[in-house]
């Protein structure tokens, strides 16, 4: 893993775009699976102004969400609604390149199959954007004696049912849909986005090297290309 400081997010979002940008040059079709949250949303602003500038480098890439919350209404709060709004419209991805769980799917075992087809097809996933949760989640894979490999329905922990993007909404969501560990560790390579307040605990101990089914980030080490973007504080290093 590779770890880079940064004194704020700014100077994080303009590395990371920095980071995308080059892929997508070097594989205009490539498979970006893409968290939601504060963290990776001044990357897609970043993209979103280089797509002003240039659109036809994003005429091929392929956008697959990486996880969805379950039972909010209607698209209230969803990482479908910020990701249309964030990544899907801006970039001008056509809906024949964009991938996403369905949360309002009658089965939910019959969902996590077909997005577990999905990836069998378009994948591997060429580049992942993570966030880190304040638990060391990544999507809803959440802290547990057993990790899930593929695409699941998850029972959301506390700290992510308070999580910002559901903070406002009229209904607290306590599952979620995901990629599994296994499906993230299969991505080619990885962009870790660590800032934002309350992290400081959990990035200490992914800083650790010490791998555990407790901070599900920590399997991030056992992966041989990984970028790890820090918003820097005092006790982060």
């Amino acid at each position: 893993m590779t770890i880079t400081y940064f004194d704020n997010p700014l100077l994080m979002s303009e590395k990371a775009t920095e980071l995308v940008l080059e892929e997508i040059t070097k594989n205009p079709s490539l498979l970006l699976c893409a968290a939601t949250g504060s963290s990776p949303l001044p990357l897609y602003e970043g993209l979103a102004l280089k797509a002003q500038r240039k659109r036809s480098l994003f005429d091929k890439i392929r956008i697959l969400l990486l996880d969805e919350w379950l039972g909010l209404p209607s698209n209230e709060g969803s990482c479908n609604g910020y990701a249309q709004e964030k990544i899907i419209a801006p970039l001008e991805v056509a809906k024949e390149r964009y991938f996403n769980f369905n949360s309002e799917a009658d089965d939910i075992a019959a969902e996590c199959k077909r997005m577990q087809e999905v990836l069998d097809k378009e994948g591997p996933i060429d580049l992942c954007i993570l966030g880190l949760g304040k638990n060391g989640h990544l999507g809803f894979n959440e802290p547990a004696d057993e990790l899930q490999p593929h695409c699941h329905l998850a029972n959301l922990s506390l700290k992510s049912q308070e999580h910002d993007m559901v903070a406002k909404t009229s209904a607290k969501p306590v599952h979620g849909l995901t990629l599994g560990m296994q499906d993230i560790l299969s991505a080619k390579k990885i962009i870790l986005l660590v800032s934002g307040e309350g992290k400081e605990v959990v990035a200490k101990q992914l800083l650790s090297g010490e791998i555990t089914n407790q901070c599900p980030a920590t399997w991030l080490w056992k992966h041989d290309n990984v970028h790890c973007l820090m918003v820097s504080s005092g006790d982060m290093h």
